[in-house]
C-alpha cells in the first residue's frame, strides 16, 4: 500500500508494464457503477456527452504532470482547461522557480539533458534561525541538497510539449470552463461553459485551489490563514551562488533565496512579512496606500541586503522583471474522492511556502493516483470504483497531513515564539550541523 513513498510501487508497475507507450492496458470489465440521486448534468439534452475513459480537468503543473504520467504508461487521457490552447503553447509570464526533489525528479522521469539544460542543481542548503542581524555561515545549518530549481514556465512547456494531444494517448477540450459536474451510473459527467458534454469512467480535478470540481462535490475545506504576504520575483547578485540555497526564518518571516540557472548570477527569492505591514507600513506609506511590498525597489533592495548580508555580493534589479504579491494560506479537505472524482494538487491541499514542497506534494499525488489506477487497469478492474479511490485517499492522507503540520509548526516556532524559544531553536540548528547522524537524517529527508 502506498503511504509514504509511492514511487517505490510506482516503478514497480512501471517496470512491469509494456514498454511501447502505445500499447494498450486491458481494458475494465463491464461493471456497473451504483447508481445515485445527483441529477445528470444538462438532463433532457438531445445530444449525447462524449464519453472517455480519464478526464484531467486543468492544465497547469498538476494537471500536465498527471497527463504525462497516465500517457507514459499507455492510457489515453482527454484534458480540459479554460484556456485556448496557443495560449498553452505561448511563452509563460510566470517567473516563479520550484525546488524538484531527487524523489519528484524521478517520478517525473525527466530527461537528464534537459534537466541539465534547464534547471539548476542545489549543491547545499543554507538555513539559518535569523537570531542575528544578518545570515552568518558559522551560526547556519548546511545541508546537501541534490534537488533542482526549475522554472514553472519552463517546466510546464516542456510537459505541454511531451504530452500527447491529437493522437492515440490522448486529446483536449480547450477553451472552455467546466461550469457543473453530476454522476451517472458508472460515469461522471462534466458540462462545459459551451454547452458541451463529456464523461468519463474517473475524472481528475487538476483544477486548483478555487476547485469548481470541488465545490460542485461539496467537499469541504479547512483554510488556515497565516496573515502573511509573500514576495516573490527574480534578484540578482554580484557573486555566484555556487548552487547554494538560502532560508532565513526570521521574526517576521521567511526569507529564502534558490539559486536560478544561467549565469550563476540570479536567483528566485521568497520573503514573507506580517499582512498588516506588507500593506501598511508606515504612517507616510498608509498616506499613499502603500505597503512594505509596494515600495520603490531600490528600498526594497536595501532591506533584501540587510537580510542575506555580503554573502552573495551586492544585489540588484533588472528593469524588466515583475515582482509579484500574495497572501499565504493554507488548506485541506475532509476527504479528496467523491464518486469518480479525485483532486491532485492544490484542488486537494496547499501548504506554507516555507518549505518548498508545494509542487513536490503535487507530483507525489500524480504518482499514487497512477499506480492505483494501471494496476486496477492491469487486473481488468474499474479504475474509477470507490474502492481504488480510497486506496489513492489513504495513500496521500499521512504525508500531506505530516507536511501540513511540520511547514505550519516551524512558522509558528519563528514566527510566534519568544526570544529564548528561537534562541533554543537557532542552538538547536547549530547544534544539527555539528551531529553527523542526525544531520544526514535531515538531507534524506530533503530528498523525499
Amino acid at each position: 500500500m502506498l503511504i509514504l513513498h509511492p514511487q517505490s510501487r510506482f516503478r514497480k508497475i512501471l517496470s512491469s508494464m509494456p514498454s511501447n507507450p502505445s500499447t494498450k492496458l486491458a481494458a475494465p470489465t463491464a461493471k456497473t457503477a451504483k447508481a445515485t440521486k445527483t441529477p445528470v448534468a444538462g438532463q433532457g439534452r438531445a445530444t449525447r456527452p462524449v464519453v472517455h475513459d480519464i478526464i484531467v480537468v486543468g492544465a497547469g503543473l498538476a494537471g500536465l504532470i498527471q497527463t504525462r504520467m497516465l500517457q507514459r504508461l499507455g492510457l489515453r487521457v482527454h484534458l480540459v482547461d479554460p484556456r485556448e490552447r496557443s495560449a498553452l503553447l505561448a511563452p509563460s509570464n510566470d517567473r516563479r522557480a520550484s525546488t524538484l526533489t531527487p524523489a519528484s525528479v524521478a517520478l517525473l522521469e525527466l530527461p537528464q539533458s534537459w534537466l541539465v539544460s534547464r534547471g539548476q542543481r542545489i549543491e547545499t542548503m543554507v538555513v539559518d534561525a535569523g537570531v542575528g542581524p544578518q545570515l552568518t555561515d558559522s551560526e547556519a545549518l548546511r545541508l546537501e541538497s541534490g534537488a533542482w530549481v526549475v522554472s514553472n514556465s519552463e517546466l510546464a512547456a516542456f510537459l505541454v510539449e511531451d504530452i500527447d494531444l491529437d493522437g492515440v494517448r490522448g486529446d483536449g477540450h480547450f477553451g472552455q470552463a467546466v461550469t457543473a459536474s453530476a454522476t451517472t451510473p458508472g460515469r461522471r459527467l462534466i458540462s462545459c461553459a459551451d454547452g458541451s458534454e463529456l464523461s468519463a469512467r474517473l475524472v481528475i480535478a487538476a483544477d486548483g485551489r478555487h476547485s469548481i470540481l470541488r465545490r460542485a462535490d461539496k467537499i469541504q475545506q479547512q483554510v488556515q490563514d497565516f496573515r502573511q504576504t509573500a514576495l516573490t520575483g527574480i534578484i540578482h547578485h554580484e557573486a555566484p551562488h555556487e548552487g547554494r540555497a538560502f532560508q532565513r526564518f526570521l521574526r517576521r518571516g521567511t526569507f529564502a533565496l534558490l539559486p536560478l540557472p544561467g549565469d550563476g548570477h540570479s536567483s528566485s527569492f521568497i520573503w514573507v512579512e506580517p499582512s498588516a505591514s506588507a500593506s501598511t507600513r508606515t504612517s507616510a506609506s498608509r498616506r499613499k496606500g502603500e505597503g512594505l511590498f509596494s515600495l520603490e525597489p531600490a528600498i526594497l533592495i536595501e532591506r533584501m541586503q540587510a537580510r542575506i548580508g555580503d554573502t552573495l555580493g551586492r544585489l540588484s534589479k533588472t528593469g524588466n522583471e515583475d515582482w509579484g504579491q500574495f497572501p499565504l494560506f493554507s488548506h485541506s479537505c475532509d476527504r479528496i474522492t467523491g464518486e469518480r472524482l479525485a483532486l491532485i494538487g492544490e484542488a486537494a491541499h496547499s501548504i506554507h511556502p516555507l518549505a518548498g514542497q508545494g509542487l513536490n506534494l503535487s507530483i507525489k499525488d500524480a504518482a499514487a493516483l497512477t499506480s492505483v489506477i494501471v494496476e486496477q487497469r492491469r487486473h481488468g478492474l474499474d479504475h474509477g470504483d470507490a474502492q481504488a479511490l480510497e486506496r489513492y485517499q489513504r495513500a496521500r492522507r499521512a504525508e500531506t497531513t505530516r507536511m501540513a503540520g511540520l511547514t505550519a509548526g516551524l512558522n509558528a516556532l519563528f514566527t510566534q515564539s519568544d526570544g529564548p524559544l528561537r534562541a533554543a531553536a537557532a542552538v538547536g540548528l547549530r547544534t544539527l550541523d555539528r551531529i553527523g547522524p542526525l544531520k544526514a537524517v535531515l538531507e534524506r529527508e530533503a530528498r523525499r
